[in-house]
Order: C-alpha cells, then structure tokens, then sequence
C-alpha cells in the first residue's frame, strides 16, 4: 500500500506479523503509515517485526507515531521488534532519541525475528 511518499506491506510469519516499511515518514504520512501498521498486527499475535531497512527519513512526527505504536501493542501484550540496518540514518536517529527503550533495534529481519521466537 502506498501513502504520500512511502509504502507499507505485511506478512504473517507463525504467531508474528512482518510489516515492511519503504520510502519516508514525516509529518504528511506518518499517522497514516502508523495507523496501518497497527491495524496489520492482529490482536493474536504474539508480536510485530516492524522492518524499517528501505525508510530513508523520519522526522519527529514519525518518531513520535512510533512511540505511540509500540506503546499500545505493548499494552495488548505485543512484542515490536525494529530493523534498522547499521549505519543507517534512521538507526543514529532512533538511537539518539533511545527509542530502543520502546523497542528493541536490530540489524537484520531475521535477528529480529530470532528474538521473538
């Protein structure tokens, strides 16, 4: 699905849901691109790998959408994992404004899902 400059798919993977993320998120898209992918995680599984290794730039309403995300997920008993691949501008981002305290970051979709498992 694409949303004002950035794309969404999902997939399920056993008792966990894959989200892939592409493009930007800023303030133009970021509520729409959140509110997708929250709606991508049944209420039934176990937890959500949110793959954020082809989003060049978020802003602070991204950043902020994200937060929010985790934090309602974590409130229904989901585990959210991010993958941010070292390096990346996304990964310093998250990193300085330690999101990690949300939600785990990791290099690779496949770290991350070894994680959850």
């Amino acid at each position: 699905m694409n949303v004002d400059g950035a794309a969404l798919t999902s997939a399920q993977h056993g008792d966990h849901v894959i989200i892939s993320v592409s493009g930007e998120l800023d303030v133009f898209n970021a509520a729409r691109i959140v509110a997708l992918v929250e709606a991508a995680v049944p209420t039934h599984a176990h937890g959500a790998v949110i793959d954020l290794s082809d989003v060049g730039f978020l802003d602070s309403t991204a950043i902020r959408k994200l937060f929010a995300l985790t934090s309602r997920l974590g409130e229904r008993r989901q585990r959210v994992r991010l993958v941010t691949p070292g390096g990346s501008i996304v990964l310093r981002t998250l990193q300085l404004v330690e999101f990690g305290r949300a939600a785990p970051l990791h290099d690779s979709l496949e770290e991350a899902l070894a994680e959850l498992a």
